[in-house]
Parts: C-alpha cells; sequence; structure tokens
C-alpha cells in the first residue's frame, strides 16, 4: 500500500511539473518567429504577420502561466515596438505602428539630483491635452497617439521633448530634468504667460480655454474677457465684445471664428461674449506684427479655433449660471474619420430675472429715454440672447482633413414702459450668423494647403415706438445689413527645420447697407441712407527663419486690390527678434495695413443709447479707406519664476472721419477727415511661488487725433484715451479650488464739457469747450472669482465645477461716460447724464463635464 501511495504521489508531483513547463514561458534573446511559435502552441491562436517584418525581431521575456492573452500582448508590443491587434476569436495582427494607433505612456519625473518632482505639466501635442504629475512624480495616459510630441516643462527646468513611442518599454521611463531656464526648443513658449493656459510665442498670445485657470470676475471662462486682462487692451465702457487695442477702436480688430468674419461679438449689449467658451478650442491673439495672411482690418486680430479632433468617445457638458445656460456634445460617428460637435446657449432672463442680470440691467439700460421716463408705471421686458455651433470634421485620410462649421448668435429685446397716457418701446434685434467649409490636404513633411470659403451675414434692426393712448406718435428705425462672401487659398512650405515659406490668395464680395429714418402719422423723414458693395483680392507671401538660440526674423508682404474704389495697398509686415541671453530676448515689428469698412457712431437715433452703431463700407467721398502703419520695440525677460515684458509701440491711423470716431455731435454735422497718432508703452511683470502666483501690468498710451477744420486743425485727445492703466490679478490653488483675485485702476477717459447751454428758441444750441480737454473720475474696481472641481465617483469620467464670482467688490460706482447732447426729434431736449459702471455684481454657476 505505501508503494502505490508513493507512485500516485510521484506521479502528481510529475503531472503538475508538466503543466508549468507546458504554460510558463521563458524566452532569452529569442527569435520573435520562435516565440510566436510557442506562443501559438500554448494558446491555440494564429499570428499573422509579413515575415520581414519580424525577422530581425528577439525578445527577451518570462511569461507567467496565468498571464492573458492581452497582457501578452501588451509585453510584445513593448519588446518589439509593433503594433499587436485581436482581429478575431483566434487570429492576431502584426503590423507597424500609425498615427492612427493609441498606446499608453507612463514615466516618472525627476530631477538632477533624483528626486521626483511634482505638479510637473506634461502636454500631449497631437491631442493638446495636459496631465500633471503627482508627488511621486508618476503620470500616465493610456490613449496617446503612437508618433505625438510630449513636452515636458515646469518653472526652473529645461523643457524636454519626447516622442510617445520612446515609452514603448518594459517598465515606465525614467526621465530627469536639468534645472536650467534655457530655452532651446524649436517652439520657444513662455509658458503660463497670464494663467495656466496662456501662453506667449513670439508675439502672439495663445489661449487654450480648456486648461485656463479662473481668471477674476469670470464665474466662466470668457474669450474676450480674458483678452483684456493682457496689456495693451483697454475697456472704457466695461463690456467684453469692446477691445480698444493701443489706440484703435474695436471695429477696427479682425474676429474670426473658424475662418469665419464676425461682425458682432457681445451677448447683452456687449456685456458678455457672444463665443461658448465650451465650444472653442483656443484663441490666438495678435496685437502687433499680425501675420501677412490677416487682412481688412487694422488694429488687433483674435482667431478662434474650435476643437479639430475626432473624439475617441461621446463627450461633452451642460451647466447654468445666473444668466444662461447651455450644453456641449462632442459625438465621433465614423471611429477616426468622421465627428459631430454641437452646441446650444440661451439666456433665460426673458423668463427669470436673477439678481445678476438686475445688475446687468441697471448698467445697460440707465442711459436710455425709457429709464429717463419716472412718470412711467407699468413696464415690461422681454429680451433674450441665444447661441449654437456646429462642426463637423470629416478625415477621409490621413492627409486630409476637412470642416464644415456654423457659427449663429441673436440678441432680442422688447422693452417698454406705459401709463394710462404714454407707452415706449423699443425693439432691437442683432444677429450674426455664419458658415465656413474647409479642406486641409499634407502633400509631404514639408508641403500642405489649405482651400476655405465663408459666408458671414449680419443683421441690426431698431425700432423706437411713442404712442399715446395707442395712437402712434413716432417710430425711430435703424437698420444696418451686412452680407460677407469669401473664399481663400493658402500653400506652405517648410524649406528646412529654419526656413519656412507660405502664401496664398484671398477674395471677398461685402454688401452693406443702412438707414436712418423718422415716421409720422404724416410724413416719414430719411435721415441717411447707403447701400454699396465692395469686391477685396489679396494676395500675400510670409518667409519665417527660425534659430531658437540665435534669431528669429518673418517677413510679409500683402497686396490689397479693392475693385470699385479701383485702389490698391501694398503691406510689407517685418517681425525680428534677437537672443541676447538664454533668458533675455529683444524684439521688434513694422506694419503696414489698410481697412475698407468702419462702423458710424451715429447720434441720429440714438434714445436707446445701446446699438449705436452701424457699418459701412469705404467710398469715393465720405469714408476713405482707412490705412495705419505700426512700429514697436520691445523686450522680455525670463528666469525661473519671474516674466518680465516690455513694449513700446507708434501707431498712426490716417483717413478716419469724424462719424467714424464720434464727433459728429460736439461739433457740426458735417464730415471731416483726419488722422490719429498713437504712442505707448505697456509693461508686465509676473512671479510664481509654488500655488500662488501675482502678476502686474502698466499701460501709458497718448491719443492725438487731428481732424481738418476742427480745433483749428490742431490735435486734441481721442475720445477712449485712457492715459495710465494698472492692472493686478492674483491666483491660488488648493487642492480642487481655485481661486483668483484682480484689482484694475486707470484714468478716466476725455471728454468735451458744455460752457453754456441756449434755451431761448425753439431749438437747443449748446455751446462746446475745447474738445476733450476734461476727464472722467479715476476708475477702480475689485473683482474676485472661485471655483470647486468635483467627482462622485473617481472611476468615473463625469466631472462637476461649481462657480462663484464677485464683481466690484467694494462697490465702487464709477463713471464710464458723459453723455451730453440734444435729441434729434421734433421734441428737441438736453441730456447732461452720466453713465455709471456695473455696481456690486455676484454670480454662480454649476457645469457638469461627461
Amino acid at each position: 500500500m505505501t508503494r502505490i501511495l508513493c507512485v500516485l504521489f510521484f506521479l502528481c508531483c510529475l503531472t503538475v511539473s508538466s503543466q508549468e513547463e507546458t504554460k510558463k514561458m521563458i524566452f532569452s534573446n529569442e527569435s520573435l518567429p520562435k516565440a510566436i511559435e510557442i506562443i501559438e502552441n500554448q494558446y491555440n491562436i494564429k499570428f499573422s504577420y509579413i515575415d520581414s517584418l519580424i525577422a530581425d525581431k528577439r525578445i527577451t521575456a518570462t511569461i507567467a502561466p496565468s498571464t492573458s492573452l492581452e497582457k501578452i500582448i501588451e509585453i510584445l508590443e513593448r519588446k518589439t515596438k509593433l503594433h499587436f491587434t485581436i482581429t478575431g476569436k483566434n487570429f492576431v495582427t502584426i503590423s507597424k505602428f500609425t498615427s492612427k494607433d493609441d498606446i499608453k505612456v507612463c514615466g516618472y519625473i525627476y530631477d538632477e539630483e533624483q528626486k521626483p518632482v511634482k505638479d510637473i505639466r506634461i502636454f500631449f501635442k497631437s491631442k493638446r491635452t495636459n496631465t500633471i504629475t503627482d508627488e511621486n512624480g508618476y503620470f500616465e495616459n493610456n490613449t496617446v497617439p503612437y508618433n505625438s510630441v510630449i513636452l515636458i516643462s515646469a518653472p526652473g527646468f529645461r523643457q524636454k521633448v519626447l516622442n510617445a513611442s520612446d515609452f514603448l518599454n518594459d517598465n515606465c521611463l525614467k526621465v530627469s530634468l536639468i534645472n536650467t531656464t534655457e530655452e532651446v526648443l524649436d517652439e520657444v513658449l513662455i509658458q503660463e504667460y497670464i494663467a495656466k493656459g496662456i501662453t506667449l510665442d513670439k508675439n502672439k498670445i495663445n489661449i487654450d480655454l480648456s486648461e485656463v485657470d479662473i481668471l477674476p470676475g469670470q464665474v466662466e471662462p470668457d474669450i474676450l474677457q480674458s483678452i483684456q486682462l493682457t496689456p495693451g487692451v483697454n475697456n472704457p465702457f466695461e463690456t467684453a465684445s469692446g477691445l480698444f487695442i493701443r489706440g484703435s477702436t474695436p471695429a477696427q480688430n479682425l474676429v474670426l471664428w473658424n475662418g469665419i468674419k464676425t461682425y458682432q461679438q457681445g451677448h447683452m449689449f456687449g456685456m458678455l461674449s457672444a463665443f461658448n467658451p465650451y465650444v472653442a478650442k483656443e484663441v490666438n491673439f495678435s496685437k502687433s506684427g499680425v501675420s501677412a495672411k490677416y487682412g481688412d482690418r487694422i488694429a488687433g486680430v483674435v482667431d478662434i479655433q474650435s476643437n479639430k479632433e475626432i473624439p475617441k468617445r461621446f463627450s461633452g457638458g451642460a451647466g447654468f449660471n445666473m444668466i444662461n445656460a447651455d450644453i456641449v456634445a462632442q459625438i465621433p460617428l465614423i471611429d477616426n474619420k468622421v465627428s459631430l460637435q454641437v452646441s446650444g446657449r440661451r439666456s433665460f432672463t426673458d423668463v427669470l430675472e436673477t439678481f445678476t442680470y438686475k445688475k446687468f440691467s441697471d448698467r445697460v439700460f440707465q442711459n436710455t429715454k425709457i429709464t429717463d421716463e419716472l412718470s412711467l408705471q407699468e413696464s415690461k421686458n422681454n429680451f433674450y440672447y441665444t447661441d449654437y455651433n456646429t462642426n463637423l470634421i470629416i478625415k477621409p485620410s490621413t492627409k486630409d482633413n476637412i470642416e464644415i462649421n456654423t457659427i449663429y448668435s441673436k440678441n432680442d429685446l422688447d422693452f417698454g414702459r406705459d401709463n394710462s397716457i404714454l407707452s415706449f418701446t423699443d425693439e432691437l434685434i442683432t444677429e450674426n450668423e455664419g458658415y465656413n467649409i474647409q479642406w486641409e490636404h499634407q502633400y509631404s513633411d514639408k508641403t500642405s494647403q489649405q482651400v476655405s470659403g465663408y459666408y458671414t451675414k449680419y443683421l441690426l434692426n431698431y425700432k423706437f415706438n411713442t404712442k399715446n393712448v395707442d395712437e402712434l406718435i413716432e417710430v425711430e428705425s435703424k437698420n444696418n445689413r451686412i452680407q460677407d462672401i469669401g473664399a481663400k487659398y493658402h500653400l506652405n512650405f517648410k524649406l528646412s527645420d529654419k526656413h519656412q515659406l507660405s502664401g496664398g490668395y484671398q477674395f471677398s464680395n461685402n454688401t452693406i447697407e443702412y438707414s436712418f429714418s423718422t415716421t409720422t402719422p404724416t410724413y416719414q423723414l430719411i435721415l441717411d441712407q447707403d447701400d454699396r458693395l465692395l469686391n477685396t483680392h489679396a494676395v500675400y507671401t510670409e518667409y519665417t527663419y527660425k534659430d531658437p538660440k540665435n534669431f528669429y526674423f518673418a517677413l510679409g508682404f500683402r497686396f490689397n486690390h479693392y475693385s470699385e474704389l479701383n485702389s490698391s495697398y501694398f503691406e510689407p509686415r517685418i517681425h525680428l527678434e534677437k537672443y541676447l541671453t538664454k533668458n533675455w530676448t529683444i524684439h521688434t515689428t513694422a506694419e503696414l495695413r489698410s481697412q475698407a469698412l468702419s462702423q458710424i457712431r451715429e447720434s441720429v437715433v440714438s434714445d436707446l443709447s445701446l446699438e449705436n452703431q452701424v457699418w459701412t463700407l469705404a467710398d469715393e467721398d465720405r469714408f476713405p479707406v482707412i490705412t495705419s502703419h505700426q512700429v514697436t520695440f520691445g523686450s522680455s525677460f525670463k528666469k525661473k519664476t519671474w516674466n518680465f515684458d516690455v513694449d513700446g509701440y507708434y501707431k498712426q491711423i490716417n483717413d478716419i472721419t469724424t462719424l467714424t470716431s464720434g464727433f459728429i455731435n460736439p461739433i457740426n454735422n458735417t464730415f471731416n477727415i483726419g488722422e490719429s497718432s498713437v504712442y505707448g508703452v505697456d509693461v508686465f511683470l509676473k512671479k510664481k511661488f509654488n500655488n500662488y502666483k501675482t502678476w502686474v501690468s502698466y499701460s501709458y498710451i497718448n491719443t492725438q487725433n487731428t481732424f481738418e477744420d476742427i480745433n483749428n486743425s490742431e490735435s486734441f485727445p481721442g475720445n477712449w484715451n485712457i492715459e495710465h492703466t494698472i492692472k493686478w490679478s492674483h491666483f491660488y490653488k488648493l487642492k480642487n479650488f481655485q481661486f483668483s483675485l484682480g484689482w484694475m485702476w486707470h484714468t478716466g477717459k476725455a471728454f468735451t464739457n458744455v460752457a453754456g447751454v441756449d434755451e431761448s428758441g425753439s431749438i437747443i444750441i449748446l455751446d462746446f469747450g475745447e474738445i476733450n480737454s476734461n476727464n472722467l473720475p479715476v476708475y477702480h474696481r475689485l473683482d474676485f472669482s472661485a471655483i470647486y472641481d468635483f467627482k462622485f465617483n473617481r472611476n468615473h469620467n463625469t466631472n462637476y465645477r461649481l462657480g462663484l464670482s464677485l464683481v466690484n467688490v467694494y462697490d465702487r460706482k464709477n463713471i464710464l461716460n458723459k453723455e451730453i447732447r440734444t435729441t434729434n426729434s421734433l421734441n428737441n431736449r438736453f441730456i447732461n447724464s452720466d453713465i455709471f459702471s456695473l455696481g456690486f455684481t455676484p454670480n454662480v454657476s454649476f457645469r457638469v463635464f461627461w
């Protein structure tokens, strides 16, 4: 019996040993074909491959008996840097990795002393996403395109550039950073120029809206308000859309949405940006040294782009604040081929008047005839705004990308007050609608092209109705319509790593009409009207040279021909940047630009004083083509956690008119042509301390206007000149909380006072003093914001955000403007009123991301 037990025990051990030998695979510098043959036998699967692909591959690995097929494939991919795809129940295909393939990357970041470094920013360029290292210096991302460039950067360390393929190793990659601030990369970026997500590359500010930190006074990201935090950008009227850039007016800025020209950028009469920040992916903003591919305007360029990548899964977000609600969805239709992004946003101000909306209403409507009529008791306010966007992306091949974009925004106001006798009603609608189709093709690594076409339509329709016991007494109306159709062809050549050449052709067909009229039961008076067409042809070319250690040079030429005006303009542009040391650069720009359309600051129909500007095209009589030339010179210094910038500039703007500059009322009702000279300096300083950072900017600007037959043809300050401006901001992050505090101070803008008022006759006559010789009181206010990010389930993709903002914390009563004029109606009245700033205004938001 003992003998039998021993035999059974021996056989059992032999069986177990045999099973282990069967399932445990040990490869020591084994050829890949032989290893595959063993795996096929063990797992009853079949590998499909080209012999030459794996012939010279060898692996060393030990695979445990319980290892799954998916894990074996991961091991093989890391050992061979080949792509293994399970194509069926018992089939695996071996191929080379392509740009469409995603891999898992993980790594540890250490300093020169091999200590782990936390809060290091890892930027995955192909997807434009970021992650941050933890306390152990560890980071990971499970879906990174195989050929993606990965940037590792942090203040005090030299930026490191890796490829995703570098992470195909047995273990997570260990990366050591060098303690230096020297920037020697092809793309020299000042990371976090103002805040996280806002970078400075040469003279262009890039805002990544998916990454941007909370900014003072913003409960949610706002594209145009974010731009206003940069030095050299002023806003005398506290609006989001009013970007006064280095002495130029908002009408002189080019604002593009996916290549579509926009003529209306604000909601609620400019108080809020008309662009949904959760749809836009990035914003490129230039104040000077603008690329030759941009035309039509003489001031800043705001180029807004939505996401161009096809998402891997259905994603988006929805939320609300105290004024509006919105929803955004990104829908992959065909894997890696087609996706659709849709969004919608609408205010609920016509249904619910929150405390935030009431504060905005006080600011917006304070200077209207409606609020001036104290005797009127009954009132109604049906106001709302809405916008929506669609973005269809089609990638038929790795070399082609097609985009079809739409944008639409609308503001609708029906505001009135009445009593038993009189009633007044303002009806105002503004609409901006645009479409764009764009095709990009990559011929090779060095040559690419872009073909696009767009259509834009803008409408402003305003009526002021006065009734007496249901009988219509008077209707004052204002209309402005724009139809802009255009196309573009752009070609880009990368001559070498340092040399690049680009060029193209642009065409636009622009029709603009406007009219001002007053209608009564007995007559209709056309105060002014116009309807004109302009075709513009433009060709341009630009050469750039980049030597990141030494020198940057960009030279561009643009030629505009305005057919109906039979005039042409040659516009050279140049940008030079010299690296004096690894921390210090100097730069200069010079440019000539032209603009064939402008806005009339009318006072013919201005009782509402909300949308008192209409667009018009240049002609050979009243509105000449506006031209400008600008030169800048500045310097930048960056060392560890310090950033310092200074930039001086001079700008000359020619062929402006009194109508486009807002001087018709203080002077007379004639057209006067003149010029504007602007010189100033912008200074920016920033310091970062771990989770806290602070930055301060100072801007000095001096704008002098000169018009024929006005002020004895001598110069005087511009209407919107704000001589000194200081912006001081703070940011602090504590775990899932972000806090931001900002203080703004500036001198009051110039205005023309009245020396006397003659009311003896039927028409009131005003005796104006010296033009813009007076200044409003000093302006200052404090803004605060906070957000909290959280999740209910760590393993779920859904994230939540709560936000709070407080505008004008100490409720400063600032004077923004003075209106001193007479009305143009038959009931001639003298108006002398102050327009005050937004008072203490809280706002709350909630958002969910999935």
